[in-house]
């Protein structure tokens, strides 16, 4: 009994060993692991549009306090690593990193205990390529001492439902195409990281060959991608077979467009200069290339057409009236965008269901943002600006026909909103008299009138009636001034609510 007794604690004791050196040896990987991730965190660089990696701040480190003397040591430690491993090359403005700019015995993105031989990029190992651009960077930002601000974990102020909406946004904009998708070679080279938005979420289909016919008339593809100068998104569109657009009329139009300032304020110009107004998505470049004509807007993540959003149903049937309070709403943000438009000697074009964008202003299970009706509170921007006048430039009107044509297209969107059907200009206007076109409008003009205020239906009448001209947008404004404030309570309780969750965050 004595001997199984021995033999008993010398097993315990090996097993005990073996315990304390596997424990041990987790503690040693454990540790490592999280000194890689440190320095892996030290070395990382900021990348800048055409500059490439940004050098390392210089910051005075006696203003530090005695407390953190460690951690300055190891700054200075991976400042001199870094230096070595995270310099980046930029070639014709495509800007290499890591393996792509640097070869060496060991990982190029480990500890920088080894030598690393500098090579140049065409000599390089296979290259990893990024437009990403840097939030932290911005060119009016003289205080390049300053350190980017950590905000790690502080989103857990946010409110769920803001985080989850907003977080959506996020990885919508970050979405690419696969790397072998054909689609790749319709995009010009001065872009990348692109995206086809003519794409259903849920469909799989990544044929190249399945083009889709805008409203426009020419087979149409629609991508969100990256610039490679200023690495900004934009919406991309690119339309084929059209024969007549040259480069001088691609001038003049953008010239008409892009050089007015600003549609708010003539006397200020904005940074990049052009048309720049809140509800109009804005438009900066078009050019030919690739025999198709392409043209650049600004991207606005998560936007769907008013169309989509409120026409169109599963079975294919018409929507449902909206909400009166809420059409005022939406009327107030087109009205602001098209004075800005017919002001500066322009008209819109494009005043039509499946050309208004929509946006969600945050959450719609936030009370704070939903709007009348459990409706959220939503944006309204007129896309596709200058695309008209460039395809019909050669048919084009005077500027009083194409103005009066955008109030009798706002009329429409107005009496879609109120019946649920959608109603063009050319289903009441072309090929029929103004007998007929009063014919069309009786009924719709009747279901107004019985569930639609007198306002409301007096407006819709002056801009429809087929035997008077139109109102002018100055009219329009005039008559619903009052609904203006109600606007603009609802826009300061959308920023009071934006400005309580940022104080959370920061």
């Amino acid at each position: 009994s004595k001997a199984q007794e021995k033999l008993s604690s010398n097993n315990g004791s090996t097993l005990h060993g073996i315990g304390t050196a596997a424990s041990i040896n987790t503690d040693a990987a454990m540790d490592e692991i999280t000194d890689t991730v440190n320095e892996l965190s030290l070395n990382a660089k900021e990348w800048r549009p055409n500059v490439g990696f940004a050098p390392t701040p210089t910051n005075n480190k006696s203003t530090h306090p005695t407390s953190y003397s460690s951690d300055a040591a190891a700054s200075t430690t991976a400042d001199d690593v870094s230096s070595q491993q995270a310099a980046g090359v930029a070639v014709n403005g495509t800007h290499f990193f890591g393996s792509a700019a640097h070869s060496s015995q060991s990982n190029s993105w480990e500890g920088g205990h080894h030598h690393h031989h500098h090579t140049s990029a065409a000599q390089a190992a296979p290259r990893t390529q990024t437009t990403t651009p840097s939030y932290h960077y911005q060119q009016t930002n003289n205080n390049s001492n300053r350190q980017p601000r950590a905000t790690l974990r502080n989103t857990l102020s946010l409110p769920s439902d803001e985080y989850h909406h907003y977080r959506e946004l996020t990885l919508q904009s970050q979405a690419e195409m696969v790397p072998n998708d054909e689609r790749h070679k319709e995009v010009p080279a001065s872009f990348c990281r692109a995206y086809c938005l003519d794409d259903h979420p849920n469909n799989t289909n990544n044929n190249a060959n399945t083009t889709t016919r805008s409203s426009f008339g020419y087979p149409t593809r629609l991508f969100r991608v990256t610039s490679t100068s200023d690495g900004n998104l934009y919406c991309l569109r690119r339309m084929d077979s059209i024969r007549c657009v040259s480069h001088k009329i691609v001038q003049t139009v953008m010239h008409q467009w892009l050089s007015n300032p600003s549609g708010r304020d003539k006397t200020t110009a904005s940074s990049s200069g052009g048309f720049d107004h809140p509800g109009i998505v804005r438009w900066y470049k078009c050019f030919i290339s690739q025999r198709a004509v392409f043209f650049i807007h600004n991207y606005h993540a998560g936007a769907v057409t008013f169309k989509e959003r409120f026409f169109n149903t599963p079975r294919g049937e018409n929507g449902v009236p909206l909400p009166e309070s809420f059409i005022w709403s939406c009327l107030t943000q087109l009205v602001s965008a098209i004075a800005a438009v017919h002001g500066s000697n322009l008209a819109v074009r494009t005043l039509q269901l499946n050309h208004i964008l929509c946006t969600q202003e945050g959450s719609s299970t936030i009370k704070s943002n939903a709007g009348p009706f459990g409706l959220p509170r939503i944006r309204l921007r007129i896309n596709c600006v200058g695309i008209v006048d460039i395809l019909e430039f050669e048919a084009r009107k005077t500027l009083e026909e194409l103005q009066r044509d955008d109030m009798r297209s706002l009329g429409c969107i107005l009496l879609s909103m109120t019946t649920g059907s959608e109603i063009t200009v050319n289903d009441i206007y072309r090929g029929n008299n103004t007998q007929q076109q009063g014919q069309i409008l009786v009924p719709y003009f009747d279901f107004v009138r019985q569930n639609y205020s007198r306002e409301l239906f007096v407006l819709i009448h002056s801009l429809l009636n087929p035997g008077v001209p139109p109102q002018t947008i100055r009219g329009v404004a005039s008559s619903m001034a009052m609904r203006a404030f109600e606007e603009l309570d609802e826009a300061h309780a959308c920023i009071d609510n934006m400005d309580g969750s940022l104080m959370g965050i920061y």
